[in-house]
């Protein structure tokens, strides 16, 4: 299985976004009742989908509330990368960004937010 990712050219870094769990999120994951700040790596479950983001992120690029607008700007400057890694060589990476604590699987209209090691946990390769 193939997976896609962001990274920044710069840093080497994968790509991350500044977020707010849903208060459904937020009491998953042991916050009752208020929505919860956190960075979350983007991850897709397949290169397709990483193609259907693009084109989501075309139609919404002149959205000034657009919560994708760093993402944007930045793919515009050339700044990120998309990376196609397999099953092992995500969960490798994923592994240094632990403390970060979530990934945004399949990020656009129907995205999910998983902490790192849930997200692992069902992982074959």
């Amino acid at each position: 299985m193939t997976y896609c990712v962001l990274k920044k050219r710069r840093a080497g870094e994968l790509y991350a976004m500044n977020m707010t769990l849903s208060e459904e999120e937020a009491r998953r994951y042991g916050s009752e009742g208020e929505t919860v700040p956190v960075k979350a790596i983007f991850v897709w479950t397949r290169p397709e989908k990483l193609m259907g983001f693009q084109g989501f992120l075309g139609a919404t690029q002149h959205d000034t509330d657009s919560p994708f607008r760093g993402l944007i700007q930045d793919m515009r400057a050339d700044r990120v990368d998309a990376l196609e890694l397999s099953a092992k060589q995500l969960r490798e990476r994923l592994r240094h960004y632990k403390r970060q604590g979530f990934v945004l699987v399949d990020p656009g209209p129907e995205q999910r937010v998983l902490k790192i090691d849930e997200f692992l946990k069902d992982f074959v390769y």
